[in-house]
């Protein structure tokens, strides 16, 4: 996506900085929460110094801090293996915007944010990116240099293209991804076929928690009134079509609303959440929102 067409790789840090630091502090929410709701399991890995502003005060020890004549918070092994994947949509239908942004410019955004908040909260990020098939994969890792591994991606038109093979991208991760991983889903969710969500109900009886992110176009979901006739062509099959867009509209947007309820009610099923954001809103405020009902 380096090119006119998609963003540079310093714009978007220039965007994804400004996002970092509330999503950051809700990482760490939630992996508190994680530790809490399983201290029952937890394994005592040793002692760290105090960071402020960091950890959680409740967990200073306070014996070997008067010791040391500083401060140290005991640590567990379930703080230091959970990790954040993120898989990325890429097919033809994200390479698509009526706004300022493209959806492929708005999801990775939010997919480098997404990287960046965990890296920053010091949790493993893993990455791939898929079309028709899982185009880019980057091992789960808390190095600084996985959040610049995957802005390059990102940027780069080449992952770009072909149809959505959600149920096979899923199915990979069955097999690689560890059980202790919270998963995010960037999709648009257009031409996934009639069987990904079987993949989906699979996957999240294996990993802590599964997010969706829906980003969508305002003329995914639905079509104002007035706009008339519209050549339209098909970017995954080339062919063109000539449409009344006044004589459609209604049907298309009960069709366009039915498709997003059917997903929001099988990630529900599959006990994992699903969240829609606009291309044209922030989709910070939301996303957070949704993280914390998710824990």
């Amino acid at each position: 996506m380096e090119s006119e067409e998609f963003g540079s790789i310093e714009d978007l840090m220039v965007e994804v900085d400004v996002n970092v630091k509330r999503l950051s502090e809700v990482f760490r929410f939630i992996l508190k929460y994680q530790i809490l709701a399983q201290a029952g399991g937890m394994e005592f890995a040793g002692l760290r110094e105090y960071a402020p502003g960091m950890d959680d005060a409740t967990k200073i020890d306070w014996k070997a801090s008067l010791r040391a004549k500083k401060l140290y918070v005991k640590e567990y092994e379930d703080e230091r293996d959970l990790d954040v994947y993120i898989l990325l949509d890429t097919s033809a239908s994200m390479i698509f915007g009526t706004g300022e942004k493209l959806k492929s410019e708005y999801a990775a955004v939010v997919a480098a944010t997404i990287a960046n908040s965990a890296i920053d909260s010091g949790d493993n990020v893993g990455f791939s990116m898929f079309n028709d098939e899982i185009v880019y994969t980057i091992p789960p890792s808390n190095d600084s240099i996985t959040y610049y591994r995957i802005l390059k991606s990102v940027t780069n038109p080449k992952y770009y293209g072909g149809g959505c093979n959600l149920e096979g991208a899923l199915t990979t991760l069955v097999n690689t991804v560890q059980d202790k991983t919270m998963l995010f889903i960037i999709s648009d969710y257009v031409g996934v076929g009639p069987t990904w969500d079987n993949a989906l109900k699979m996957l999240s009886g294996k990993l802590t928690k599964i997010f969706g992110i829906m980003v969508r176009d305002e003329r995914d979901s639905y079509i104002p009134e007035g706009i008339g006739y519209i050549r339209l062509s098909d970017s995954q099959s080339n062919k063109y079509v000539t449409i009344n867009l006044d004589a459609v509209r209604d049907r298309y947007n009960q069709l366009a609303a039915e498709q997003e309820e059917d997903y929001s009610r099988k990630f529900h099923q599959s006990r994992s959440l699903l969240i829609k954001v606009y291309t044209k809103e922030p989709f910070i405020g939301p996303l957070v929102k949704y993280l914390e009902m998710g824990v």
